[in-house]
């Protein structure tokens, strides 16, 4: 603390106990302004008025009104400037309890934890959507202080999600920045695509494009010819497209020549036309994951035939007379989800996917909605396939009676049926 700060404390002091005292023995006196012309009795005749009187009278209230104005503004300058003291003194409260804040950090666990456990602190705040004109991670963390900003500007991995929504025009240079602090890692980046939007865009994402490895679009609904071509990342590894009724045919034009590296595919927002699969050859061959909705069951077959690397597979489509297949054996499939979207309930056709279908790599199986159960059909295809299943998933609607269960377990005793 400097002399003239402590002097500045001990006058303000000061002030403060002359002003308590000065107050303790203040008190305003109100004067009796009672005469012998009472007001609320106006009826006087004009001859028992002394005129002369009353005007004293007046000139004398006229000057005690005036030498009141004059002390209520003389006490409202002096209110004025205790109101100024009272501010100065207030922000002098702030800056001492915001620097006291700073260094109690100093001491404080949190502040001496080592950069690597700060940044998986860090990757645990991160939402689902990565957004640079978002308020929340990574951008928060380079707000909060000197130290937090730094590791999060230098933790690449914070960064290597990007969300660029409709108006990303408005914040375009924060995009930039962003874009800079991957340093070369894998982009996952999700585009929502409007008319006329992906030129301008592009030119932002340009020197950045080969490091984008998982790329999401969701098509607006006036978008009838999609600018964006798949072609253009070179590095991508999975894709994901939202479809709409008014453009799925031109949609899938614009992905007919996937880069030889795409391994992932997630369509979803309209049931799959297989019709349009030959757009996406031969990329399916190279698929080694898939999650789909599909127009008709009967695409299931033709599309474990055109994905012979396929190891994991969600479905969703009606089974609701499903034709008979052919006897079908897909080596490399771990992991199938099937969802039922079918209408019915305890009436529901014969579910004959599991009939001739012969999967004996499978390890995690899970049914949706699928009544009701086929379970001699099931405990056949367990028989078939001779898979290393380890866990059956099935949804609450599906009905199993603890026999049937019992029965699976004996064919795989290391199987775990779990009911959701």
């Amino acid at each position: 603390m400097t002399a003239n700060s402590k002097a500045n404390f001990s006058s303000i002091s000061d002030i403060i106990g002359v002003l308590q005292n000065i107050l303790a023995h203040s008190q305003v006196i109100i004067p009796d302004l009672e005469t012998q012309y009472p007001i609320s009795n106006m009826h006087y005749s004009a001859f028992n008025l002394n005129y002369q009187n009353i005007s004293a009278i007046i000139t004398e209230r006229q000057q005690r009104l005036d030498a009141t104005s004059h002390e209520i503004s003389r006490f409202e300058t002096i209110i004025d400037d205790i109101n100024h003291i009272h501010q100065q003194l207030v922000a002098k409260k702030d800056k001492i309890t915001q620097s006291m804040n700073l260094h109690k950090r100093l001491v404080s666990a949190l502040w001496r934890l080592p950069a690597e456990v700060l940044s998986q602190i860090f990757v645990h705040c991160l939402p689902n959507r990565l957004s640079p004109v978002s308020q929340a991670a990574p951008m928060l963390l380079t707000r909060i202080c000197r130290r937090w900003r730094e590791v999060a500007v230098d933790m690449s991995s914070l960064w290597q999600g990007l969300y660029v929504c409709k108006d990303w025009q408005r914040a375009a240079c924060c995009y930039e920045p962003w874009l800079k602090r991957l340093r070369g890692r894998p982009l996952s980046l999700e585009l929502q695509c409007y008319k006329n939007s992906w030129t301008e865009l592009r030119s932002l994402l340009q020197p950045y494009i080969n490091q984008v490895s998982s790329l999401s679009l969701n098509f607006s609904y006036d978008v009838l010819q999609p600018e964006v071509m798949i072609s253009d990342f070179l590095a991508l590894e999975e894709l994901t497209i939202s479809l709409h009724l008014n453009s799925q045919t031109r949609i899938l034009q614009s992905i007919s020549q996937p880069p030889c590296t795409l391994r992932s595919l997630t369509v979803t927002g309209l049931f799959f036309d297989m019709e349009y699969a030959s757009t996406l050859n031969p990329a399916w061959a190279r698929l080694t994951n898939i999650q789909i909705d599909l127009d008709e069951a009967s695409a299931f077959p033709q599309m474990l035939r055109l994905c012979p690397s396929l190891s994991s597979l969600t479905i969703t489509t009606c089974f609701i007379a499903m034709e008979a297949l052919e006897p079908f054996t897909h080596a490399q499939l771990q992991s199938l989800r099937i969802i039922s979207d079918d209408c019915y309930d305890d009436d529901t056709e014969h579910f004959n996917l599991f009939d001739t279908l012969s999967l004996p790599n499978l390890r995690a199986l899970q049914a949706c909605d699928i009544c009701p159960w086929p379970h001699e059909e099931f405990k056949a295809f367990l028989m078939r396939s001779k898979c290393p299943l380890e866990s059956l998933t099935l949804s609450f609607q599906v009905l199993m009676t603890d026999e049937q269960r019992a029965e699976y377990v004996a064919l795989i005793p290391s199987l775990k049926v779990l009911v959701t």
